[in-house]
């Protein structure tokens, strides 16, 4: 082989090299379809930072935040993240919550997403938050459930209080944003809702007053037997 022809050979060497890794990157992005469903966000500091793990994987600590946002997305790209902060969103729904010993509170975001997201016919609520309250090992599903209604499928959350209607993870093509994530509403703020398995000093106490109540009810009957009798 003569000298002069190396630099040929190695001219070919690296356009079809260039051809090859042309060819994987459009067949990568082929694979890669995005798909519009209920994203799980976590906090990380005051970030919301997408969550490669379900929610029912996850131990929100007292005083955090978790989020759900409708959006479309893919394996190798996430959507955007809510609006607002989560320290502020705890702040907001959460913060005039007094905590209760054996308990935590948890601010829960839910945001619908773009309405040029919006499956047809369907126009997405307004961004919202709730203050769930749980016992400390209550993990984010249990959490979420205490404060929405959902629709499932196989594990995955297909609808939040009924948005979407009836699709789970349908496919999309050619999805360009035209609103940015938008913060909550500053009113009404939504109520709290809370675990049914609540801290033991409360349960305790409830049960207390119900034991109250209804032995005075039985000692008024007792009276009112007594003098019928009379």
């Amino acid at each position: 082989m003569s000298i002069a022809s190396r630099p040929l050979i190695q001219k070919v060497s690296l356009a079809l090299g260039a051809t090859l890794m042309f060819c994987m990157s459009v067949a990568g992005n082929a694979n890669a379809a995005e798909y519009r469903y209920w994203n799980f966000w976590t906090q990380e500091g005051d970030s919301w930072v997408f969550s490669p793990v379900g929610s029912a994987s996850t131990n929100p600590p007292e005083g955090s935040a978790q989020a759900w946002r409708f959006d479309a997305s893919s394996p190798s790209a996430s959507g955007a993240p809510p609006a607002d902060s989560p320290t502020e969103v705890f702040e907001r729904v959460c913060g005039d919550v007094t905590p209760i010993v054996g308990t935590k509170r948890v601010a829960i975001v839910i945001d619908a997403g773009d309405p040029a997201l919006a499956p047809d016919g369907e126009v997405p609520p307004a961004p919202t938050a709730y203050c769930a309250v749980g016992k400390p090992d209550t993990h984010g599903y249990d959490l979420l459930k205490t404060v929405v209604e959902l629709r499932t499928d196989s594990g995955l959350v297909c609808a939040i209080s009924g948005y979407p209607k009836s699709e789970c993870a349908a496919p999309v093509a050619d999805y360009i944003a035209s609103t940015p994530p938008q913060p909550i509403a500053q009113e009404p703020l939504p109520v709290v809702s809370q675990d049914a398995d609540l801290a033991p000093s409360e349960t305790g106490l409830a049960q207390l007053g119900s034991a109250l109540v209804i032995g005075l009810l039985a000692v008024a009957g007792f009276f009112f037997w007594r003098r019928s009798k009379s």
